[in-house]
């Protein structure tokens, strides 16, 4: 999967986010450290995929199926281009993103079942202060 800097700058310009904030949240201990990094490495790992991702508040797939530039159609490699999109189809890359991404829904839910559990209490504490006032209400 390839992502590139100029890819990068053009998510940040189109969600309104400056491009020291990827580099804030990617390195945080380093943060003046250049986007230029993508440009250098091959394969970004999943872990910085989501991180951009939260950060642009737009989806991994927007990430890695971008639009190529020039407009030619490339098929090499894992960045397949179909058309003005590429596809990244390398095999390894995916099971991370699906793992990520499986791993995301399980705490999602994890989530939701919490905040079920939360206001379910609340309901009850409700219910209860509710059938004093009543009970109250009743004695006078």
């Amino acid at each position: 999967m390839k992502v590139t800097r100029d890819w990068l700058l053009h998510l940040c310009k189109k969600y309104g986010v400056k491009s020291n904030e990827i580099s804030k949240a990617v390195w945080p201990g380093n943060p003046k450290r250049s986007l230029v990094y993508f440009d250098k490495t091959e394969n970004i790992g999943v872990k910085y995929i989501e991180i951009i991702s939260d950060v642009l508040k737009c989806s991994v797939d927007e990430i890695l199926r971008r639009p190529h530039f020039d407009g030619q159609n490339i098929i090499a490699g894992d960045n397949n281009q179909v058309g003005n999109v590429s596809i990244n189809s390398d095999v390894d890359s995916l099971k991370q993103i699906i793992s990520s991404q499986q791993n995301l829904i399980e705490h999602q839910k994890s989530e939701i079942t919490r905040l079920n559990e939360t206001l379910k209490t609340q309901l009850k504490a409700k219910d209860q202060q509710i059938d004093r006032l009543i009970a109250l209400a009743q004695t006078k």
